[in-house]
Formats: C-alpha cells, structure tokens, sequence
C-alpha cells in the first residue's frame, strides 16, 4: 500500500511523519523532493537558486523518477508512506501549467505509479499566516499566503481528478488528535 500525506507547507506533514515512523517500524518512509542522493542536490537547486518554472518542474520530475525507480519500484509489496507525492508535484505545477500535460509527464516519470491513498492536512487562511510569520521561509513559501491556499485547493482537485482516494484532516487540531486520524486511515487501508 502505496500512502502519501500531502499538505501545503507549514501543515505538519514532517511532524506526523516522524510520530509515523514510531508506530510503523516495517514501513519504507520515503519523501519528495530530497530522498535520494541527487534528490538532496536537486531539492537544495530548487528551494534556493532561483530558476525558471519550467526548469524547477523538470528538476522535481527528475527527483521523482528517481525515487520510483530505485526505491518505490522494488518495495511495492510493502506499506510506503510519503512526505508528498505526485499529487504536490501536479498542484504545485498546476500554477503554471495545463493539467492533462502534468499528468502525462508524471505517468512518464513514474511508470503510472501513483499513490493509493492521499491523506492531505489542511489548513484555514488565519492558521496559515499564523505558521508562516512564525519561520524564515523559502522559494515557494515567499510566493504568498494565496498562492499556498490555492495549492492547497489543487491537492484536492487533482486528487478528485486522478480518481484517487483521500481524506483532509484538519491540520489546526492538535498533533495528538492528527496523529490518531491518520493512524486510523492507514491501519483501515492496510485492511
């Protein structure tokens, strides 16, 4: 079972990752961008150089293959939990460029391995501000409450649209309560 926590920044996704760990010691954690060697330089050119949209897609699709080919690819038979998916890179991308053209490179860029489960922690407007003036922020944080929001818009969107089944938990409650939910979620989806 191949299951992503998706949310935009400041929602507690690292957070509930590392609670995760703790209970699903047999689990494969894995994250985009940054899990691999190159996905670690790659990530480092994208959160600090300034570049281009285009480039910066094609530098997130060059981490993602990565990840799936040599890490998703042979653990298949196992539970995968991801600090964001395919799912960010398309509505983060979604921005900038059309939807059916994303999905095609991302089917390219992962064989058509795609999460089956997405669990998105969502934030409201005040929270968001809230998180952000609290922390130094980085290239895609400096685009704006707004610009974070609609992403967080299209993490549903593209979930609804891939037909891949999901569940917002309120990223405001406590990390206690969050953790419990998605807990819940993954024990119901292992079966």
């Amino acid at each position: 079972m191949y299951i992503a926590i998706e949310g935009i920044d400041t929602a507690g996704k690292s957070t509930q990752i590392d609670l995760l760990k703790k209970k699903f010691k047999n689990a494969l954690f894995v994250k985009e961008p940054g899990f691999s060697a190159l996905g670690e330089k790659l990530r480092k050119i994208i959160f600090e150089d300034k570049i281009t949209k285009k480039a910066e897609l094609f530098l997130f699709l060059a981490d993602r293959a990565e990840l799936i080919e040599k890490t998703l690819k042979p653990n298949l038979n196992k539970l995968i939990i991801s600090d964001r998916s395919v799912i960010s890179g398309i509505a983060y991308a979604l921005e900038f460029f059309d939807f059916d053209f994303l999905v095609n490179l991302n089917r390219f860029t992962t064989d058509s391995i795609f999460p089956q489960k997405v669990i998105i922690l969502q934030l409201s407007k005040e929270e968001l501000t809230k998180r952000l003036s609290q922390k130094s922020n980085d290239n895609i944080e400096k685009r704006g409450i707004d610009y974070l929001l609609n992403i967080q818009d299209n993490l549903i969107q593209t979930c609804n649209r891939l037909e891949i089944p999901y569940i917002l938990i309120d990223a405001s409650n406590n990390i206690k309560e969050i953790n419990f939910r998605i807990k819940k979620v993954i024990n119901a989806s292992l079966g």
